[in-house]
């Protein structure tokens, strides 16, 4: 942390008696005030504080001989007319609240209150009841955003939750139920068992469907019966006109997602077919990116257009020195091609491009591209995203410099919008928003806790509901919980029945009427809603559309014209420094 304020002389207006605080000796007791810089990890990025909840003198502080106690800032009342759960003086970087230090009231598993802490009855402008009864989360010092929330992963490993949770994730969008050829999970049998085994994990869940058919019995029978929250749509299972639009269709009868993953041979449709097919319709673009999948060479034309919410994932993020070797291998064994055949190795190596990966980075960083996921073991690393994601923004702050919106010295606009692309933004897309995605009043308070030298690597305390589901544990035969060594593990929301009982799963509307027994999941389900009729003008902070170009014999691209490059990184921040 750093603040830039002269030295001044406080003699004149500090009470008798009392001792003047300097501002670092402030900042590690009560957390940054408004003004002060925070760096984040190694990144190079370092945001400004706007507002800080705190009033001077009268600060909340839980400990011995500090003032959250009964008669002081603890109103003495039952916990129904307070707080379950209060974290304390956090830095919030939230795409939706801004980059304020405030503290989060949660009660019953949705955050209740947000702003200054402590007892009404002693205390003037009190934001957050916090009572008696009331648990304390000492926020001071750490920083909270939302958990991420992952519209990509391909589940066929349960053991992706453990990454997942590791690093800040608490929502998955997934498809498969293991070691299977899925993209898309159709029957009611298996959404049944899919959903059940979830229960063992303090995540919010979701499933798409397949939406590679010519006939819309399967997909109307996976959201209705099966409890799909939306449909994937395959190059490997077929993505042609027909299944598109029957896809489309269905959606948007039941106002759900569609997730393209387009004609990579351009087999069937070109990137300008696929966009006639969708006729104004709404659709979620995977793959909006220089590698991985999609139209080729030219799938980042769908960037930019206003009914094609575009998304990247990590394998490229941010572009490297190593990433067109990299994917070579990583797309024969995701594919299942065989490169001892000509016409499977020339598949794979057209779809890796340089140019491309380079142009995607670009636009990320212009609001072209609104969210990023992992593609987890489809080509993607689940544990990922997050840091990626912000490596991705320090290497365009190195290359482009400042952001429109940024203040001197601090990097808050570009923060931000890095930061939509990982919760708001894809919980917007999937009709989630209502429930997750940004720390707001009356949201499930799923939220991660992160020590700002290890911001976006890794997470301090994951919060699901209000509970603690995943953090930082000690030696458990330890004096105190801060011995080493310590590790990423479970807490106790990721045990017994309480893993499920503090998630959702999220449905279609047509499944949360018909409530059947064939989800008997311990879990609450939310039906997801809004998905139609949006686009990139919807996305936070990430809403540039415009004209994308793709040279087809050099690989430049271009948007409305202007060229877009960057090269390829030698090294990355949040990397070396955090994992061995």
């Amino acid at each position: 942390m750093s603040r830039q304020t002269p030295h001044t002389d406080h003699s004149a207006h500090c009470a008798p008696g009392s001792r003047h605080i300097d501002p670092h000796e402030y900042a590690s007791v009560f957390g940054p005030r408004a003004g002060d810089r925070v760096r984040l990890g190694d990144s190079g990025l370092t945001v400004r504080v706007e507002y800080d909840a705190q009033k001077p003198g009268d600060e909340f502080l839980a400990g011995f001989g500090k003032t959250a106690r009964d008669g002081l800032h603890l109103k003495g009342a039952a916990v129904r007319e307070t707080c379950d759960v209060v974290i304390s003086n956090v830095l919030v970087i939230d795409a939706v609240l801004g980059i304020k230090k405030v503290s989060i009231g949660i009660r019953e598993g949705r955050i209740h209150a947000i702003g200054r802490a402590g007892n009404p009855d002693t205390l003037d402008g009190v934001d957050v009841v916090v009572g008696t009864g009331t648990s304390i989360v000492s926020g001071e010092g750490l920083i909270a955003t939302a958990g991420a929330v992952d519209t990509h992963v391909h589940l066929l490993s349960p053991r992706i939750m453990e990454a997942s949770l590791a690093a800040g994730v608490t929502t998955v969008i997934g498809q498969e139920f293991g070691p299977v050829w899925g993209v898309g999970v159709n029957s009611p049998w298996a959404l049944r068992h899919a959903f059940n085994a979830f229960d063992a994990w303090p995540v919010n869940i979701g499933f798409l469907a397949r939406g590679s058919s010519s006939d819309a019995a399967p997909l109307v029978e996976a959201l209705a019966e099966g409890g799909a929250s939306g449909f994937k749509v395959h190059e490997d299972m077929g993505a042609h006109t027909r299944a598109l639009d029957t896809a489309l269709r269905v959606a948007e009868e039941h106002d759900v997602q569609v997730a393209l993953h387009s004609d990579g041979l351009n087999e069937c449709l070109s990137v300008e077919d696929t966009l006639r097919v969708l006729e104004g319709r709404t659709i979620h673009a995977f793959h909006i990116e220089g590698c991985g999948g999609g139209h080729v060479p030219n799938v980042l034309k769908m960037a930019g257009v206003p009914n094609v919410i575009g998304s990247s994932t990590n394998p490229t993020l941010p572009f490297g020195r190593d990433a067109v070797a990299e994917h070579y291998g990583m797309i024969v064994s995701v594919h299942d091609l065989k490169p001892d055949l000509p016409g499977d190795a020339a598949m794979a190596r057209d779809r890796i491009r340089a140019g491309t990966m380079g142009a995607e980075d670009v636009l990320h960083d212009l609001g072209a591209i609104g969210i990023t996921s992992s593609d987890a073991q489809g080509m993607g690393r689940a544990g990922e995203t997050i840091r990626r994601t912000f490596a991705m923004a320090a290497k365009m702050k190195g290359e482009l410099g400042p952001l429109e919106g940024d203040g001197e010295g601090d990097d808050n606009a570009r923060v931000l919008r890095y930061m939509a692309k990982l919760t708001i933004n894809p919980a917007i897309a999937h009709g989630l928003a209502h429930e997750i995605g940004s720390i707001e009043t009356g949201k499930l308070a799923d939220i991660v806790l992160w020590r700002p030298q290890f911001f976006g690597a890794k997470p301090q305390l994951v919060l699901k509901s209000g509970f603690p589901a995943y953090g930082v544990t000690g030696d458990p035969n330890a004096a105190t919980d801060t011995c080493e060594p310590l590790v990423l593990g479970p807490q106790f929301g990721s045990y017994g029945a309480t893993a499920a009982d503090i998630s959702v799963a999220f449905v279609s509307a047509a499944a949360a009427a018909l409530g059947s027994d064939e989800m008997p999941t311990r879990r609450r389900r939310v039906a997801v809603r809004g998905t139609r009729g949006i686009g990139p003008k919807d996305m936070l902070l990430n809403s540039r559309v415009g004209a994308v170009d793709v040279d087809a014999r050099s690989g430049l691209v271009s948007l409305d014209g202007e060229p877009l490059r960057s090269e390829a990184a030698e090294s990355v921040s949040l990397n070396r420094l955090y994992f061995l």
